[in-house]
């Protein structure tokens, strides 16, 4: 999987301030600034989805998670937005702002399946504990 992420930088905002919120969710990503206009904007990609994976269990928002990567899944990808604010004090809060938040798409490289990363990144709960889907849908056809 590849996880594209971008920010713009607003006038009244430190660029390194909003690189660090990026980063404290997604430690390895590769970074780039440039300036256009009034704004800059931080570009870059990784790999590496664990911070994030780790941070939605801590925060115990898995099936949020879950809802809002499958909302915007299409055949090799989901995108999303992120608040910059709570992720400079290392929260993940899932954000409708388009202008300010920092967005990120997970597209799905040749091979994978996208619906298996969304699994993988946010797992389907049942009373706030991770429940295998397969034993879930057992579960139903019996009851």
């Amino acid at each position: 999987m590849k996880v594209i992420i971008k920010s713009k930088v607003k006038p009244t905002e430190d660029k390194y301030k909003v690189k660090k919120a990026i980063l404290n969710i997604f430690p390895k990503a590769n970074l780039r600034y440039s300036e256009k206009d009034f704004y800059g904007k931080w570009e870059g990609e990784t790999k590496d989805v664990e911070r994030f994976k780790e941070l939605i269990r801590s925060q115990a928002i898995l099936d949020t998670a879950r809802m809002i990567l499958e909302e915007k899944m299409d055949e090799n990808s989901t995108r999303f937005y992120l608040n910059k604010q709570a992720a400079f004090v290392k929260a993940v809060n899932f954000d409708i702002d388009v202008h300010g938040g920092i967005y990120v798409k997970i597209i799905a490289e040749k091979g994978e399946d996208i619906l298996k990363i969304i699994k993988d990144i946010a797992p389907r709960t049942k009373g706030g504990v991770i429940i295998e889907e397969e034993e879930e849908e057992i579960i139903e056809e019996k009851g």
